[in-house]
């Protein structure tokens, strides 16, 4: 089977009507069973071999696969409507030999409507052609967040990760050993591509530091959501402040230890806890994150000791992924018509949680086998939690009035502005 894009030839359609043949490069899966248009995927065959399109029944025996366009007067007969209103049938071979030809099928496809058929129905097909996603951190959560949202229709990415994929990354990351030694957000870049050729995505491989907090303040002021799946306590709370200062709606998502459940936040500047407050209010838990990388457990690490890295598997990291694309896709279909509005009132709080299994010293080690009974929490099961956001939060709170109001402090009323000359008795 031979496989062509209707949007490559249309694209081509000029070229290929003047010169009666269009020379293409096709990728070759799986010993000659199948062959696709090299460009059209961001992920090619290792094989490839060169074809040609042409008008009109014509051998090439120079080139492996010839596509032949032949002009039909009866719709019925054709698969494929040229831009200018003709109708075509393909008739296609493989030169196998020098002397042998073998007849091949080739449909050619409408990749942009087909995959959106799939949605229509629940989502319309453009309905989030237009939104822009901004996600920090592309690991096993983070590439997985992409690509679902990828799948359901999001046209615009913004990807921040300074990390290269490691083999030890493999086991649970989207990506194969193919993509070892690749920086993360190109290796995202490819997978989201091989989803949707038509996304547009803007990659940064750059640490969320405040070295890069002016670079990253340009990045978050395009995009219409944030995620962060990044591991580490420093980059989410540049992140968090970030986002509250931009109002732009926040995700934080992130697995437990080992992974044996996991959390997200989501925080709506002004209006809900953000990071910060969570960090105040909730020490222990934040405190309470999956050690899956080197820097990350040297951020932890006492001095006197090591930290062991103990990620956990990818099938206990991906309810995590899961709910925080959905949680993610509510908040894009917002003020647009959607079907998926009844789910609104069922994404109330700013604070869910999971748990994969009742790991031992934990709070959750005594929670009870999944069951029937919605009355008790079990494992396995996702809970949502509501909470005020901290006043006296030095991100989006009023710090200094809440120190004041603690210790009883009166503002000094007759302090000098900054700006303010000194009194002409004093020399400097």
């Amino acid at each position: 089977m031979i496989i062509i894009p209707t949007e490559f030839l249309n694209t081509n359609w000029k070229k290929l009507v003047n010169n009666k043949m269009l020379p293409i490069i096709l990728s070759e899966w799986d010993d000659g069973d199948a062959y696709v248009l090299s460009s059209m995927g961001a992920c090619p065959s290792q094989k490839e071999v060169y074809g040609v399109i042409v008008i009109g029944e014509r051998e090439f025996k120079e080139y492996k696969a010839v596509i032949q366009l032949i002009e039909v007067s009866d719709k019925k007969e054709s698969n494929y409507a040229s831009p200018t209103g003709e109708n075509y049938k393909t008739v296609s071979y493989l030169n196998e030999e020098k002397t042998k030809k073998e007849n091949v099928r080739t449909h050619i496809v409408n990749i942009g409507c087909e995959l959106s058929a799939r949605n229509r129905g629940l989502i319309e097909t453009d309905l989030l052609k237009d939104s822009s996603v901004l996600i920090f951190g592309l690991g096993t959560g983070g590439i997985q967040i992409a690509i679902n949202l990828a799948k359901c229709g999001v046209g615009n990415f913004h990807l921040v990760d300074s990390d290269r994929l490691e083999i030890g990354n493999i086991c649970r990351h989207q990506a194969g050993i193919s993509h070892i030694g690749r920086k993360k957000v190109l290796v995202a870049k490819d997978l989201l591509l091989e989803k949707n050729p038509e996304i547009k995505i803007c990659t940064y491989p750059i640490k969320a530091e405040e070295s890069t907090r002016g670079q990253l303040e340009e990045i978050v002021k395009k995009v219409d959501l944030v995620i962060c799946a990044t591991d580490n306590r420093e980059s989410k709370l540049l992140i968090n402040s970030i986002s509250i200062n931009a109002k732009k709606i926040i995700f934080f998502s992130g697995a437990f230890l080992r992974a044996y459940g996991g959390h997200i936040l989501r925080v709506y500047p002004g209006e809900t806890a953000c990071y910060h407050c969570f960090l105040l209010g909730m020490p222990d838990i934040e405190t309470d994150q999956e050690i899956s990388s080197s820097d990350n457990a040297s951020d932890i690490a006492y001095s006197d000791r090591s930290v062991p890295i103990e990620p956990g598997l990818a099938i206990d990291v991906e309810p995590i992924g899961t709910m925080t694309s959905k949680l993610a896709l509510q908040e894009l279909i917002k003020g647009k018509e959607s079907t998926l509005h009844i789910l609104d009132r069922d994404f109330s709080a700013n604070w869910y949680f999971w748990v994969n299994r009742p790991e031992q010293k934990t709070k959750y080690a005594l929670f009870p086998p999944l069951s029937d009974e919605a009355k008790e929490m079990t494992i396995l099961r996702w809970y949502g939690v509501s909470f005020d956001k901290d006043d006296a939060c030095p991100t989006c709170g009023n710090f200094e009035k809440a120190l004041r109001e603690q210790y009883s402090l009166e503002p000094n009323e007759n302090a000098l502005p900054e700006s303010s000359s000194p009194p002409s008795d004093i020399n400097l």
